[in-house]
Formats: C-alpha cells, structure tokens, sequence
C-alpha cells in the first residue's frame, strides 16, 4: 500500500503506530472531534482512531469511518 496522496508530511499526529509499533508519528489525514483519521509513514496502514480526548463521536469499526455515511 502507497502513501495516501492527500498526505501532508508536515501535519502529524503523535501517536504510535498500533500495528507495526511505529514511534515517531502518524501522518494526520483527517479529524473530526475527537476521532483523527491517520497513516503510518512505516507500513502505511490507514486507520481511525478515538484519542480519548474531549467529547466527540464514536466508532462501530476502527478501520472505517467513525460515523454511518449521511444520506441525501
């Protein structure tokens, strides 16, 4: 698996890496609340994770969206 092509290699998240056990930050693609939506520079596993912190929505699946898609 590639980099994601919306990465930005300056915004960061500083977290490690739970599949590979990476250290030295997660490249930030999205957030929302609480929730922050990231990839590991390492092995390049693209998850969503609740960090915990303040009040924010939860997720039914770790690796997909925190959220059921709004319909139109």
């Amino acid at each position: 698996m590639a980099l994601d092509p919306s990465v930005n290699i300056g915004r960061k998240a500083w977290l490690p890496c739970s599949h590979c056990s990476h250290r030295d930050g997660l490249y930030l693609l999205d957030s929302d609340a609480n929730m922050v939506h990231v990839q590991c520079p390492q092995c390049h596993k693209v998850w969503w994770i609740d960090t915990g912190n303040g009040v924010g929505r939860r997720s039914r699946d770790a690796d997909g969206p925190p959220w059921p898609a709004q319909s139109a």
